[in-house]
C-alpha cells in the first residue's frame, strides 16, 4: 500500500492592511473617539448605581460599588448574607453570543470559590437573534445549553488554575439574571425613586439627584459601602443646606442670573446701556468672537478670569454672553456685596452648599467697587475651603482695579483679559448690524463711523453710532435742549446733573435722600417727573427702587459736561457729598481729582459742613478715597514720562522721587536723587 504522503499546511502570513490617512483634523478627532466611548459606558454605571439604591426599601442591604463586580449588593439577615454580583454592560453596537464570554469569565471567578453568590448583568444595548436571545431572554433548550457549555469549557481551558471541581453548571447558569434597561430613561427613574421613597416633593428635586451622583462618585472613587442610611443622611444635608439658605446672609447679597424669562417689553440695549441678561438672550450685543472664545478659554482654565478696561468697552456685555454660553456647565450667579471682611464665611458657605447639590457656580462680580472691595479676600477663601468646581469672573475699570485689586500674589489662578476696540473688530461689527438691520440710513460705511470715535476707541460709541446716525454727545445735547424748553426743565437738569455726576464716580444714589432733597424746588409731583426721565432712557431706578443711577458712565458723562458748562462743578460734587451713602465715599472722593475745579475751596466746605470730633469714618473714608485718586490721577498726567522711566529702569527712583513723604519741610530736606544723578550723567 502506498505511503500518503503528508500534506503540508503552509502558512501564509496575514496581509497587514495599512490604514488610510486622515484626510482631515476633523475626521481625525472623530476617529479618536475611545475616551468618549468609555464615559458613556461609566455615565450609564454610574446612573444605574444611583437608581438602584434610591428604589431600594430593605434597611438590612448594603452596596459596594467598584467592588467584585460593578455593583455588589448585599442583603444581610440574622440567619444568612446574600450576595448579588451585578455587572453593567452598555454599547450603541448590537452584541451576539461573543459578547458574553467575558461577562461568563467574571461570574465563574466569584462562582467557583463562593456558590452562593448569585449574578445579574444589567444591559443597554441592541441583542443580535441567537444564542444570546435566547440566554437573555431563559429559553435555554438542550441546544442552548449545550453552546453555552462550550463557552464555559472555553473558559475552563483557558484558565485551568481554578477551583473547577466546584461548578455545577446548571446552578452556576441558573444563578444568573439579565435586566435590560436603557440609559435614557435613568436620569428620570433617580427623580421617580426620590419622591417615591423618599417624599421628596419640592421644587429642588434636581438638586437632591444632583447630590446623590455626587455622592456616589465619590464612594465609587474609594471603592465604599452605601447603605440606606448614609443616603437618609445625605438627603437630610441637602434638605438642611436648603432650609437655611435663607438664614444665611449671603442669601441677600448673591442673585441667580436669569437667562429664561423673556418678555416682550421692547428693550432699550442700543440706546447706551448696561446690557442686563435679557439683552443676551435676544442676540442684541454684537459678537466679538474672538474675544468672546478668549474668555470662555480663559473661565476653563482659570480658577478667577478679570475683564478690565475703561468705560464704554462692552465689559459686563462679555461677562454676561460667557455665562450665557456656559451656562449648561455652570449655573449663573452674580455678587452684589462683599464689602465686609467678617461677612466672607457666608458667601463661601453659600457656595460651597451650591457645590454640595451638585452645581458648579460661575460667580460674577460686575463693576468692582467698594461694594465688592473684598473681593480678593474672599477668592482665598474660595481656594481654601472649596477648591473646585466654581469659577470666578470679574469685570472692572482701570480705576477701580488700582483701588480694589488688593495683593494678587495671593491668587492662586487669574488671567486678566483687556477687551479694546480694534479697527478690523470695527469692520466686523458693521457687517454684524448690518446682516441684522440695525444700522442707520445716515451710516454708509465703517470706515468714516470709526474715524469718528478712533481716539477714545470706545464700543459704545461706536455701536451708537452705527444704530442711531449720531454721536451720543449729539443725541444727549438734543435731549437736553428739548428738555429746557419744557415747564420741568430746570428740575430735570438738577436731577440729571446729580445723578449722572455720581454715576461718572461710580455710585448711585439713594432715591428718597434725592427726591427730599429737589422736592421743595418744584410744584410738580416728582415722582412723575422721576418715572418721565426713566422712560426717556435718561436714568435708570433700581429694581427695589431705593437707588437711581446713569444708564452708562459714558452716557453720564456727556450729560455732565453739557449741564456744567455753564453751571459750577464744585457745586454738584458738594451736594453729592450730602446725597451718598456713608460706604459710598471712599469710591466717591476718589473720583473728584479727575475733575477741574477749585479743590480748596472744596474741601474746606466739606470739612465745615461734616466736621464731627466724635465721628471722623466719613473723614476717613473721603481721606482714604481722595489719596488713592489722587494718585491715579498723577500717573494718568504722566503716564508717559512714568513709561519712559521704567524702559530706562529708573521707574523706583521716580517713585520715590514722586512721593509726598520725600520731603521733610520740618528739617527743610527732601530726596533729590534724580537731581544729583543729572549732575552726574547729564544725558541720560
Amino acid at each position: 500500500m502506498p505511503k500518503k504522503k503528508k500534506i503540508q499546511r503552509k502558512s501564509i502570513d496575514k496581509i497587514k492592511t495599512i490604514p488610510k490617512p486622515k484626510a482631515s483634523i476633523e475626521e481625525l478627532q472623530e476617529s479618536r473617539n475611545g475616551g468618549q466611548i468609555a464615559l458613556r459606558g461609566y455615565s450609564y454605571q454610574f446612573l444605574y448605581s444611583c437608581y438602584l439604591m434610591l428604589s431600594c426599601k430593605d434597611e438590612n442591604t448594603v452596596f459596594n460599588l467598584e467592588g467584585i463586580e460593578d455593583i455588589d449588593k448585599i442583603v444581610s439577615t440574622s440567619d444568612e448574607q446574600k450576595t448579588m454580583h451585578i455587572q453593567l454592560k452598555y454599547s450603541e453596537n448590537k452584541q451576539d453570543a461573543s459578547f458574553m464570554k467575558s461577562v461568563l469569565k467574571n461570574f465563574l471567578e466569584a462562582y467557583l470559590l463562593d456558590k452562593n453568590r448569585a449574578f445579574k448583568l444589567v444591559y443597554d444595548f441592541s441583542v443580535a437573534k441567537g444564542h444570546l436571545s435566547k440566554l437573555v431572554n431563559n429559553i435555554l433548550d438542550s441546544d442552548e445549553l449545550q453552546y453555552w457549555k462550550a463557552t464555559v469549557d472555553e473558559i475552563k481551558n483557558e484558565n485551568p488554575q481554578w477551583n473547577w471541581h466546584q461548578l455545577d453548571f446548571d446552578d452556576f447558569i441558573s444563578k444568573i439574571s439579565y435586566e435590560n434597561i436603557k440609559k435614557a430613561v435613568l436620569a428620570e427613574r433617580v427623580e421617580v425613586a426620590l419622591i417615591e421613597n423618599y417624599d421628596i416633593t419640592t421644587d429642588n428635586i434636581k438638586l437632591f439627584a444632583n447630590s446623590i451622583k455626587m455622592f456616589c462618585f465619590e464612594k465609587m472613587e474609594t471603592r465604599s459601602a452605601v447603605s440606606l442610611n448614609d443616603l437618609k443622611h445625605q438627603i437630610e444635608l441637602v434638605k438642611f443646606d436648603i432650609s437655611k439658605g435663607a438664614e444665611n446672609p449671603a442669601h441677600g447679597w448673591i442673585e441667580k442670573v436669569n437667562f429664561n424669562e423673556l418678555t416682550d417689553q421692547e428693550s432699550n440695549y442700543y440706546e447706551g446701556k448696561k446690557a442686563i441678561p435679557m439683552d443676551i438672550v435676544k442676540g442684541l450685543p454684537v459678537s466679538r468672537v474672538l474675544l468672546e472664545k478668549d474668555i470662555r478659554t480663559s473661565v476653563n482654565n482659570y480658577m478667577v478670569t478679570v475683564i478690565k478696561s475703561s468705560s464704554g468697552q462692552g465689559k459686563t456685555t462679555l461677562a454676561l454672553k460667557t455665562q450665557y454660553c456656559l451656562q449648561k456647565e455652570y449655573t449663573p450667579y452674580q455678587l452684589i456685596n462683599c464689602s465686609d471682611r467678617g461677612a466672607l464665611r457666608h458667601i463661601v458657605e453659600y457656595f460651597h452648599a451650591r457645590i454640595r447639590l451638585g452645581e458648579k457656580p460661575l460667580i460674577l462680580i460686575d463693576n468692582l467697587d467698594a461694594h465688592l472691595s473684598e473681593w480678593n479676600q474672599l477668592v482665598q477663601l474660595m481656594q481654601s475651603d472649596v477648591k473646585y468646581n466654581y469659577k470666578i469672573l470679574i469685570t472692572s475699570r482701570e480705576n477701580d482695579w488700582y483701588n480694589y485689586a488688593g495683593d494678587l500674589s495671593n491668587i492662586h489662578s487669574m488671567n486678566i483679559i483687556k477687551p479694546m476696540l480694534s479697527k478690523e473688530e470695527a469692520a466686523a461689527i458693521f457687517n454684524t448690524l448690518q446682516q441684522a438691520g440695525h444700522i442707520h440710513p445716515k451710516i454708509k460705511d465703517w470706515k468714516h463711523a470709526w474715524n469718528q470715535i478712533a481716539d477714545k476707541k470706545l464700543l459704545i460709541e461706536y455701536v451708537y453710532l452705527l444704530t442711531h446716525g449720531e454721536m451720543i454727545a449729539e443725541r444727549i445735547s438734543s435731549q437736553m435742549c428739548e428738555i429746557g424748553r419744557n415747564e420741568t426743565g430746570s428740575i430735570k437738569f438738577e436731577l440729571l446733573r446729580q445723578v449722572c455726576f455720581a454715576d461718572v464716580c461710580g455710585i448711585r444714589l439713594p432715591t428718597k435722600k434725592l427726591l427730599r432733597s429737589l422736592a421743595p424746588r418744584t410744584f410738580y409731583d416728582i415722582g412723575q417727573i422721576l418715572k418721565s426721565m426713566t422712560d426717556e432712557f435718561l436714568v435708570h431706578i433700581s429694581q427695589d427702587g431705593d437707588y437711581i443711577e446713569g444708564l452708562h458712565p459714558v452716557r453720564s458723562r456727556h450729560i455732565v459736561e453739557y449741564l456744567h458748562e455753564y453751571y459750577p462743578l464744585e457745586e454738584t460734587a458738594y451736594n453729592i457729598t450730602k446725597l451718598a451713602d456713608l460706604q459710598d465715599f471712599s469710591v466717591l472722593f476718589s473720583h473728584y481729582p479727575e475733575f477741574s475745579f477749585d479743590k480748596e475751596s472744596f474741601y474746606s466746605d466739606v470739612v465745615n459742613e461734616w466736621w464731627n470730633l466724635e465721628d471722623l469714618k466719613c473723614f476717613v473714608s473721603a481721606i482714604r478715597g481722595t489719596f488713592s485718586g489722587s494718585v491715579m490721577q498723577y500717573f494718568k498726567n504722566n503716564e508717559e514720562l512714568f513709561n519712559e522711566a521704567n524702559n530706562r529702569g529708573g521707574l523706583f527712583l521716580i517713585a520715590t522721587e514722586v512721593c509726598p513723604f520725600a520731603q521733610f519741610r520740618e528739617i527743610d530736606e527732601s530726596v533729590k536723587t534724580l537731581e544729583q544723578m543729572k549732575e552726574i550723567v547729564p544725558n541720560n
